[in-house]
């Protein structure tokens, strides 16, 4: 499983005088390939904060979000559970062909030095 990721690098000026401590701004996007593993697909993010990752924000997408889990450094999709639950989340399926889906241009903006 691999994930097809586009950074493009934006530093904002107004957002880091707020923040503060030398953090940056960065957007991109990414596509899922044909094939959702368990516990998501990687997205390693430490070349371009090599200091701290500090938040990684994605926009919902076709009915789908998503969640950085930053100890693994890999992106995990959601859907919303069809019969009532506890958790009204549950993580996409294995081997769900989530490009098939149409995430090929999933936006996410994170912040980190």
């Amino acid at each position: 499983m691999a994930v097809t990721t586009t950074i493009t690098y934006k530093e904002d000026k107004s957002i880091l005088a707020k923040c503060g401590h030398g953090y940056n701004l960065v957007t991109g996007t990414f596509a899922f390939d044909d094939l959702y593993a368990t516990d998501g697909c990687a997205l390693d993010m430490s070349a371009i904060f090599p200091i701290d990752l500090h938040l990684v924000l994605f926009a919902p997408t076709l009915g789908y979000s998503f969640e950085y889990d930053y100890t693994a450094k890999k992106v995990k999709a959601f859907v919303v559970t069809k019969t009532p639950s506890a958790d009204p989340l549950e993580e996409v399926a294995d081997t769900t062909d989530l490009n098939a889906a149409g995430l090929i241009d999933v936006r996410f903006i994170a912040i980190g030095k």
